[in-house]
């Protein structure tokens, strides 16, 4: 069963390892494609931003120069100077940012072109207003400024901007569509992951509630030692065994002497006590292979399922039965429980469980019966604590 169990675990284990890697496979596509759709929209940002900086220096100069026409303040033309120079850089930031955008990009070199001529123009007149009285320079200026070139820029800048905001838009679209996909994958993975884990819990828990059933139909509720039919199956494999010629197997039954005697003063609590305690003591004094069974009332079989004679058999047999006299504390009394043994050796006394289980059954009587007449062994005595 624990076979079979592990090898359920390995199915669904498969099973989401091989989900894992689909699934991570396409979430890794779907990232990819998430970050390229993110670089666009933030290319697109940085766009519309250094068209923004082309328009504003350009006003900023033009501004100055205004001032100048019409304040005399030296100082403007520094000002215009460093922002005709920003508004240069912007522009040069807008051809490489559009390269791979033919229409746009075509837009942008117009832009710059158009934007270079404007500029030449407006430090012309910077030049001329600064050697010059300003009665002299007034007109020049007056007349850059308000030049169709300058007119001409930002149409030129409002169309490329234009431009920018509907892919911007689409972008934006595309970027936020593959982040509901990718999240719709991590949660339909995980979903599916789940339900993988929950199938395999139920379907484990169904094994092991089916394993206890088998395992209740074949043990002893009292003691947990087999049953009789957990010892006939049991048994029935050993004998099927192939015949070894280094080790021999043995059928030893136990029988409780007068274990009556102890449910009528005790209780059958008690008697039941004694009877996990025998069981408990089998089970210790057995070999790892040896079969511990419960078939009666108060009547045990121990397999030994490999030994080197039936001398062995009766050795070992003995030492069993000395740990099973050992007194067992039963509240206020010690109980020692006497023990019948019948021997029945596979191959010699016979080849089927039935057949074994009979000459064990009936050598374990004669032994009862000879133990009869020994009341120090054959029966069980009881006294107080301390006695």
């Amino acid at each position: 069963m624990l076979h079979r169990i592990a090898w359920v675990l390995r199915l669904p284990q498969f099973l989401a390892l091989l989900i894992l890697i689909g699934m991570g496979v396409v979430l890794y596509g779907v990232l990819v494609d998430s970050e390229k759709a993110g670089r666009w929209v933030e290319r697109t940002y940085r766009v519309i931003g250094d068209i923004e900086s082309v328009r504003m220096e350009s006003l900023r100069c033009e501004s100055w120069l205004r001032d100048l026409m019409l304040n005399a303040n030296k100082d403007a033309l520094e000002q215009a100077r460093s922002s005709a120079e920003r508004a240069t850089q912007a522009a040069g930031r807008l051809v490489i940012l559009t390269a791979d955008n033919d229409p746009q990009s075509r837009t942008v070199q117009a832009i710059q072109a158009r934007l270079s001529e404007v500029q030449e123009q407006y430090l012309h007149a910077a030049d001329v207003a600064e050697h010059h009285d300003l009665a002299v320079s007034q007109p020049l200026v007056a007349a850059r400024v308000n030049s169709n070139s300058a007119h001409e820029l930002h149409n030129l800048l409002n169309q490329a901007e234009a431009v920018e905001r509907s892919l911007l838009q689409i972008r934006s679209f595309e970027h936020n569509e593959r982040l509901d996909l990718l999240k719709k994958l991590l949660a339909g993975e995980a979903l599916a992951f789940m339900a993988v884990m929950i199938w395999t819990i139920r379907y484990t828990e169904h094994l092991l509630r089916t394993n206890r059933v088998k395992s209740d139909a074949v043990r002893d509720p009292l003691t947990g030692l087999l049953n009789r039919r957990g010892l006939e199956h049991q048994l029935a494999a050993l004998v099927c065994e192939p015949r070894g010629h280094d080790h021999c197997r043995a059928v030893v039954m136990f029988d409780l002497d007068d274990f009556r005697s102890i449910n009528d003063r005790y209780s059958h609590a008690a008697g039941d006590q004694v009877l996990q305690k025998v069981g408990s003591r089998l089970r210790q004094q057995c070999w790892v292979g040896d079969v511990v069974a419960r078939i009666g009332n108060d009547k045990f079989v121990v397999v030994l399922a490999s030994i080197a004679s039936h001398h062995e058999a009766v050795a070992m047999t003995q030492r069993v039965r000395n740990a099973l006299m050992a007194p067992i504390p039963l509240g206020t009394a010690v109980v020692r429980i006497g023990v019948s043994v019948g021997i029945a050796m596979l191959h010699h006394d016979g080849h089927d469980v039935e057949a074994l289980l009979s000459v064990a059954d009936e050598k374990m009587y004669e032994a009862k019966e000879a133990g009869k007449r020994q009341a120090s062994t054959s029966t069980h005595i009881l006294e107080p604590v301390g006695g």
